[in-house]
């Protein structure tokens, strides 16, 4: 496996090469092994190949590789006490998924690699992709003003941020500040099960402006929650609705929900955070305990093989281009290259989604941390691989986090092709 893997990633590698020469007419001087090289508005190639090709086909490394990979997972629940833990790889050769822990600690249901868990931040990757789409139609301008798309009311609870517009939202250079998090944390602990709307949570947002100017870079769940109210108020339908429609129907994703507005049958994993602060562990799925749960920031709940779906339609399948048949690529190229412009030029942020340096290249997506859920969902261009990884635990700091477990899964898996 080890030649014919290296062949392969050779092979990508010049075609990625080729294709950026001829149609980004940018320069991607990335290597095997890539170390702290700068990437310099790097914009991530379309690939040709279909994920349909890898069904049915699992297992796309050796028995040595795919058990180091099971005993990594086995390790980071044994070492940090960690519920459970999935990992999902998927390769143009095929896909493997393994699991580890528990769905559930009080009835010690064993985790599956297809259980559902809530995404966190991974949901401004769909986001982002929703407000690109309705920028295709002309239904939304990136630098129109967001006061031209929100209700009054809405605009009355953001002091000076007329100017704001859709484009500084998306990539968090807003300025816009976070929810006041112990002012709205205590209204969560004297109504636990209290329903939220997106309007509601900004009304936490704190009197003081930040000292943050526009045009920098600054991560905020404002940003999202403003573009769920928009989403609506543009296409006059519910964010749950919006979702289905022009993402998981079209997609076939039959796991993925917005929770609290989606019936979810069959549920989630449970979720576990250190709620009270005591160093303890405490379900927070069940009994509920509703932190603005199901909105635009971090509401989503999908499985990783929806999410791997999701990134091959976003990054490797054929781009929607008219009379090509193709209807499974979320964005024309266009959109697509809007969304990977990092706000900087150099590294960071672009339309929702992040771009990292690895030590095996850079990627690109998302990471995420929500009421009893951690995550990560990368895609790496120069090896034609996703990765996603999920833990259901959300508050403390563990030894082994998703980026951590990616990092040492890529070291398995890519060492091998050396």
């Amino acid at each position: 496996m080890g030649d014919r893997l290296k062949k392969r990633i050779k092979v990508k590698s010049l075609t990625i090469a080729i294709l950026l020469t001829l149609s980004l007419v940018v320069t991607l001087a990335l290597t095997g092994c890539m170390g702290q090289e700068t990437i310099e508005r790097a914009i991530v190639p379309l690939q040709t190949w279909s994920a349909a090709r890898t069904q049915g086909k699992l297992q796309p490394f050796p028995p040595k590789v795919t058990r180091r990979l099971q005993r990594l997972l086995d390790q980071s629940v044994g070492d940090d006490e960690l519920p459970g833990v999935v990992l999902h790889i998927a390769t143009s050769d095929g896909v493997w998924m393994g699991a580890a822990g528990v769905s559930d600690r009080k009835s010690d249901i064993s985790l599956k690699p297809t259980d559902r868990f809530r995404i966190g931040n991974l949901t401004e990757l769909f986001i982002a992709v929703i407000c690109l789409q309705l920028t295709a139609s002309d239904s939304l301008d990136l630098d129109g003003q967001i006061s031209a798309y929100l209700p009054k009311a809405v605009m009355a609870q953001l002091e000076n941020s007329r100017s704001v517009t859709v484009r500084q939202l998306l990539n968090h250079t807003s300025s816009l500040a976070e929810p006041d998090p112990q002012a709205f944390k205590q209204a969560v602990l004297t109504n636990p099960k209290r329903e939220w709307t997106a309007q509601k949570v900004l009304e936490f947002l704190p009197q003081r402006e930040l000292a943050v100017p526009k045009d920098v870079y600054f991560h905020s769940s404002t940003n999202y929650l403003l573009l769920q109210i928009i989403i609506e108020q543009v296409t006059g339908q519910p964010l749950a609705k919006v979702l289905r429609d022009r993402i998981s129907k079209p997609l076939k994703l039959t796991n993925t929900f917005l929770e609290r507005h989606d019936p979810i049958p069959g549920g989630f994993a449970q979720g576990y955070d250190d709620w009270d602060g005591d160093g303890k562990l405490e379900n927070v799925t069940q009994p509920l305990i509703n932190m603005g749960l199901g909105l635009g920031d971090s509401g989503i709940v999908s499985n990783t093989p929806d999410l791997t779906r999701f990134l091959q339609a976003l990054f490797i399948e054929n781009p929607r281009i008219e009379n090509s048949g193709s209807n499974n690529a979320l964005l024309y190229p266009n959109a697509l290259r809007q969304m990977l412009t990092l706000e900087d030029g150099k590294g960071g942020y672009g339309f929702g989604i992040r771009h990292l340096l690895m030590s095996w290249g850079e990627a690109w997506g998302q990471t995420g941390n929500t009421t009893g859920f951690s995550s990560i969902l990368l895609y790496l261009p120069v090896h034609d691989l996703t990765i996603a990884i999920w833990t259901n635990e959300g508050g403390r700091q563990i030894i082994n986090s998703p980026y951590e477990i990616a990092a040492e899964s890529l070291d398995i898996i890519l060492s091998e092709a050396r």
